[in-house]
C-alpha cells in the first residue's frame, strides 16, 4: 500500500506540475516572442504561474489518498501562491537590480526564500492541521533542488535558438523539475495524505 501510494503521488504530481509548467514556458516563449517587457511582461507571467499553480495542486489533490483537505481552497491558494512566486521571480529584472550591489543580494536572498515558501506555506494554512508544518520546509527543501532544473537549457539556448528548440528544451526541464518535486515529497504526503498516514511529531 506505501508503494501504491509512493506511485499514485508521483504520477500524479508529475503530470499537474509538468503540464502546469509546459504551460506557463509556453507563455513566456509567447511573451518574449511578441516583444513584452515591463508591467505587461509581469502580468503575463503572473497568469501562466497561476495556471502552473492550479495544475500542480490539482495533481497533489488527485495524488492524495486520506484526510483530503477541502479541494477548492488547497487548489486556489496553490495557484495564488504560484502567481505571488512567478510575480518575484520577475521583479529583479523588471526592476534592474544591480547585483553587485548589497542591498540587491540580501534582497535577492529574501525574494528567494520567500519564493521558495510561497506555496507550501499557502497550503500549510490551507491544511490547519496540527503537526503539519514539516509540509513546508520539506517542500522549500524540494523546490530548491528542483528548481535548478528550469537552469539546465539557458546555456544551450539563445536569442538565435529555434522557437521549437526553446520549446521543447523547457518542457523537458519542467518535466524533470515535476519528477523531483514529487519524489522528495513522497515521504511527507504520505504522512499527511496516505490511507495509513501518521501525524506522530
Amino acid at each position: 500500500m506505501s508503494r501504491g501510494f509512493a506511485r499514485r503521488w508521483i504520477i500524479a504530481v508529475t503530470i499537474g506540475e509538468a503540464a502546469g509548467f509546459a504551460i506557463a514556458a509556453g507563455i513566456g516563449v509567447a511573451m518574449i516572442g511578441g516583444g513584452l517587457d515591463g508591467a505587461p511582461a509581469v502580468a503575463t507571467a503572473v497568469v501562466g504561474g497561476l495556471l502552473e499553480g492550479a495544475a500542480l495542486g490539482t495533481g497533489q489533490y488527485l495524488g492524495m489518498r486520506g484526510d483530503r483537505p477541502p479541494a477548492a481552497p488547497w487548489i486556489a491558494g496553490t495557484a495564488l501562491a504560484a502567481g505571488f512566486a512567478w510575480l518575484l521571480g520577475m521583479l529583479p529584472s523588471t526592476l534592474g537590480l544591480d547585483l553587485a550591489s548589497p542591498a540587491a543580494i540580501v534582497a535577492l536572498v529574501v525574494g528567494g526564500l520567500l519564493l521558495l515558501a510561497s506555496i507550501p506555506m499557502t497550503q500549510w494554512l490551507v491544511l490547519r492541521r496540527p503537526r503539519s508544518f514539516v509540509w513546508v520546509p520539506v517542500n522549500m527543501a524540494a523546490w530548491a533542488v528542483a528548481i535548478l532544473w528550469t537552469f539546465a537549457p539557458s546555456p544551450i539556448i539563445d536569442e538565435l535558438s529555434p522557437v521549437p528548440l526553446v520549446i521543447a528544451l523547457y518542457v523537458l526541464a519542467g518535466l524533470l523539475m515535476a519528477v523531483t518535486i514529487a519524489t522528495l515529497t513522497v515521504p511527507v504526503a504520505r504522512r499527511l495524505f496516505g490511507p495509513d498516514r501518521d501525524l506522530r511529531p
